[in-house]
């Protein structure tokens, strides 16, 4: 009994070591950096990639996307540094009193596919009015900001639920991953993000194809700010020149990624990823879909917080109007600045 007890708890401590569970990010000499699994992985490949830790034994987790929030909340929050989407941040963070926003990493990566029919654009937007548009995550931020852009264009839209199709509204419709297929005579289009979105289009051997983007639709090449990148302000205060070389590194990886010869370190991304993910867990990000039209459609780009303070106060104000609870209103103390 006593060796039973033994070996459970030796690996019982391993697997929390792991997750960073034990020491890490909670002494001066460790850092950890969390971040969601797809489009914000890859705004911290190079980081992990070539492991880079500036000085500071730094730790990079990839966790599942449903769980991230975890990581920044609770006594003695696991995450020093933190990658999520905005809406939250404003809702976990947004009081800068534990984390401060060090900037935007990602500006949009939503799609609209279409099984046929015309491409959408900010000029036949209006076509969808009678169409079912079938929403990955309707609720949280991909429907949020389909919403926005219908109601910023005037057009009418309907949460579908049985029984209430409208034919002067565009209809929207909450759908799985499992759900976004040719044969689903329900939808005339999806929103899907990438890389998932790359993923179907491939698997569908082109029976869904590419109609527009969510980004264009909101704000042309600028997109809208999506995912942010997070520090605590004792990191802020006791490591500034780890915080700036930090910060160097993350907008260093958003020209790397996209630089010419960028397949050649395609398989040292992947497996960077799924290095740092947990055990038994693999990507989304994978060979079959990671190619260079992929990574530009995740839109990752590095704006310090100073410079998309307005923007992202104008985007929250627009999800709070759709939905009082998808968002709060931030502090000026939320926005680092140095």
């Amino acid at each position: 009994m006593k060796k039973c007890f033994c070996a459970f708890f030796c690996a019982l401590t391993a697997v929390l070591s792991f997750f960073g569970l034990s020491a890490c990010g909670k002494t001066d000499g460790e850092v950890c950096v969390y971040m969601p699994d797809g489009a914000t992985a890859l705004s911290m490949a190079r980081l992990m990639t070539e492991d880079k830790s500036f000085g500071i034994d730094t730790h990079y987790r990839v966790v599942d996307g449903a769980a991230i929030q975890t990581y920044v909340t609770g006594k003695n929050p696991q995450a020093d540094i933190c990658v999520l989407p905005l809406n939250l941040a404003s809702k976990l963070c947004g009081d800068g009193a534990v984390y401060k926003m060090l900037g935007t990493v990602t500006h949009g990566n939503l799609y609209i596919l279409k099984k046929s029919g015309n491409d959408i654009t900010v000029d036949n937007l209006g076509s969808l009015i009678g169409k079912t548009v079938g929403v990955v995550q309707l609720s949280q931020v991909p429907g949020l900001t389909f919403q926005i852009v219908l109601k910023d264009n005037n057009l009418q839209y309907n949460l579908l639920s049985a029984g209430n199709y409208v034919q002067t509204a565009v209809n929207l419709k909450a759908v799985g991953p499992a759900e976004v297929l040719p044969a689903n005579t329900d939808c005339d289009y999806f929103i899907v993000p990438e890389p998932a979105a790359t993923s179907k289009v491939n698997a569908t051997g082109g029976k869904l194809s590419f109609a527009g983007s969510l980004q264009e639709l909101y704000g042309g090449d600028n997109g809208y700010p999506q995912a942010v990148i997070v520090a605590k302000t004792a990191l802020l205060k006791n490591n500034p020149q780890y915080i700036s070389d930090f910060i160097a590194a993350v907008s260093d990886n958003a020209e790397w990624i996209l630089s010419d010869g960028i397949q050649a370190y395609f398989n040292d991304i992947v497996g960077a990823i799924n290095k740092n993910m947990p055990y038994g867990s693999v990507s989304s990000v994978n060979s079959s879909n990671l190619n260079k039209q992929v990574i530009q459609n995740c839109a990752i780009k590095f704006v310090k917080a100073e410079s998309c303070k307005a923007e992202v106060n104008s985007f929250i104000q627009k999800l709070i109007q759709i939905n009082p609870s998808a968002a709060f209103t931030v502090s000026e103390e939320f926005f680092y600045n140095g």
